[in-house]
């Protein structure tokens, strides 16, 4: 079924198409799996939605039900693995199925002879953007689409997930490891047991080590693996080990196109990282098959998110009955399909929510997990209580912002981050020469591409007011946005906290973001830094980057380390703990701190 076409009605005029002929004109070629937005983009039907303001053009094709149609040979089964997010189908103009929720798949059966199938994604659902009222959302759907500080408004439709002809029956497997014998059971049956196995290691502590079962006419891989999370502290196997994690968003805004390399890249550079944990974050997906592929190679462990997010003016989720029978039906069949996945370690029921496990989707949720996958931890929200906490999210300029880093007493800081402008290429890519400069928000195209992110005032005050061109901008940014992120991990680490930064990517090119590496899977600075300091590198405290009118500089250093002037010489130095230095002892207004053998 390779051969699609889509097109769109308001209302349901689309009702009065499910049956006409294949060659009928109007009809858009489809990709399947994809999103509707972008087959409107290569078919020329709305204009490039990421350069500078363009995205808001695309903004009225939520509103509207699209067809998919194809032509397919049964007698057939086949089998939807996603429709985002509400689907009616059709086989020659008969409705046979009709199916709501974007993370779970339901099947048709397609008669004996040729025929005319029809899928009609019906208008995107109502839901809240960024600021709005949690408990009007009634939809388990990506919130991030509707309208973030990292993402415009690009609502997402579509046949995002494969479809398939008389795929092999769905096998939910136990994975199990206790007293030293792995076992792997499916329908009740043991179709796999090892005595004392080649254990599963995440990251930087072993071998991500996995068996390959066939069973039922399928084939799976599995690990062995002992993991606990109880009082934010992380154990795997035995052994304690700091979460050296990152927080991650769907890769693109139009998360249906299969994007396998960009994928592979971003976890790829994760790992590359020193990263141990994977945060998916609750305003965005239930991950997919091949993230958890790729987790499962690479060692990371996944915190997965059941896609629910605060708001900026409620964030307390709906206790509609219908809404939480929704959302417990969606997991009841989300966790069976993930729970043998050793990389999979904690289940949360959404990000900074205002509630616990008295809340009654909260609960509900709990009661599916414990039931269906009681080895995971779960936990109802994040932040939860003093042991966990989330912000800031910007540089607290240069005489607060390691003073706030080196003060923090939670045992895990699970959500903060320091925010600056993309990489060159990208952002020639993302706007036109004539636009880029002022970089600041009184630009419109500035505005509209990470708004929230922008602090150029704060760039120019730490800079002392000179910038004047965007090339120079970036760079400062880009410099305040590394030294910020790398002091805030390394303070944390210091203190044997836990810590994920925000963020790793970023779904749509912003201007100014908080991510780590840009849409385009460039790292900026920011990435390196973090990578730094999860490699264990020595680390120095120290009170501020702008000693001018302090009289003398200090850091308390856990390696050898040296104050050396720009011209080369050294002006002081220690082996370890406290390195000062008076700050007529330097010539020039800028001076290093060398830290390391």
């Amino acid at each position: 079924m390779s051969d699609w076409q889509l097109q769109g009605w308001l209302g349901d005029e689309w009702r009065w198409y499910v049956a006409k002929p294949w060659d009928m004109p109007g009809w858009l070629p489809a990709n399947v799996p994809g999103s509707v937005l972008d087959d409107l983009v290569r078919a020329g039907e709305v204009p490039d939605l990421w350069f500078e303001r363009s995205s808001r053009l695309g903004e009225w094709v939520a509103e509207r039900t699209w067809i998919y149609r194809t032509r397919v040979a049964g007698p057939a089964r086949v089998r939807f693995e996603g429709v985002d997010h509400e689907a009616s189908a059709f086989v020659d103009g008969q409705e046979v199925a009709r199916h709501e929720g974007a993370f779970t798949p339901f099947e048709i059966d397609v008669p004996d002879g040729p025929h005319l199938l029809a899928v009609a994604v019906h208008a995107a659902p109502a839901c809240e953007p960024q600021v709005g009222v949690t408990s009007k959302v009634r939809v388990h759907k990506s919130r991030m689409g509707y309208g973030w500080d990292f993402c415009p408004r690009m609502v997402h439709q579509g046949i995002w997930r494969p479809v398939t002809l008389d795929a092999p029956p769905e096998l939910f497997p136990v994975v199990t490891l206790e007293d030293d014998i792995g076992t792997v059971e499916v329908d009740g049956e043991v179709v796999l047991r090892v005595d004392a196995p080649e254990l599963w290691w995440p990251n930087g502590m072993g071998d991500p080590h996995l068996y390959e079962v066939e069973a039922g006419g399928g084939r799976f891989t599995v690990g062995f693996r002992d993991v606990s999370f109880e009082d934010y502290e992380l154990r795997v196997n035995g052994i304690m080990v700091p979460v050296r994690g990152w927080n991650w968003v769907p890769i693109d805004a139009l998360y249906g196109v299969p994007r396998p390399e960009k994928l592979a890249h971003l976890l790829g550079l994760a790992a590359r990282a020193n990263v141990n944990l994977i945060r998916v974050w609750g305003g965005g997906l239930i991950e997919t098959p091949e993230f958890y592929d790729l987790c499962d190679r690479l060692g990371l462990l996944v915190w997965q998110e059941f896609a629910q997010s605060s708001s900026g003016i409620e964030s307390k989720p709906s206790d509609d009955p219908d809404f939480v029978a929704t959302m417990a039906e969606d997991a009841r069949q989300i966790v069976p399909r993930r729970r043998a996945r050793p990389s999979l370690t904690i289940w949360c029921g959404g990000n900074e929510l205002d509630g616990d496990d008295s809340t009654p989707v909260l609960a509900a949720l709990e009661q599916v997990v414990q039931e269906l996958d009681s080895e995971r931890h779960w936990l109802p929200t994040s932040p939860l209580g003093a042991a966990d906490v989330h912000g800031p999210w910007e540089h607290q300029g240069l005489r607060a912002h390691n003073e706030h880093y080196d003060t923090r007493v939670s045992r895990l800081h699970s959500e903060f981050g320091v925010e600056g402008m993309t990489n060159r290429r990208a952002l020639e890519a993302l706007i036109a020469e004539e636009h880029r400069w002022p970089a600041d928000r009184s630009n419109p195209v500035y505005e509209h591409l990470g708004a929230w992110w922008n602090n150029a005032p704060l760039v120019q005050e730490a800079f002392g007011g000179r910038i004047r061109d965007v090339e120079t901008m970036r760079r400062c940014s880009q410099w305040l946005q590394y030294e910020g992120l790398r002091y805030a991990v390394e303070a944390t680490l210091r203190r044997g906290a836990g810590t994920i930064p925000w963020q790793l990517n970023e779904p749509y090119p912003n201007a100014w973001c908080t991510c780590a590496v840009d849409h385009r899977g460039d790292p900026k600075p920011a990435y390196w830094g973090v990578s730094r300091a999860y490699a264990g590198a020595p680390t120095a405290r120290f009170a501020t980057s702008a000693w001018g009118g302090l009289g003398e500089a200090r850091a308390r250093v856990t390696a050898p380390a040296r104050f050396v002037d720009l011209d080369g010489r050294q002006v002081a130095a220690v082996d370890e703990g406290e390195l000062a230095a008076p700050l007529d002892a330097f010539a020039h207004d800028v001076f290093v701190l060398d830290v390391g053998p």
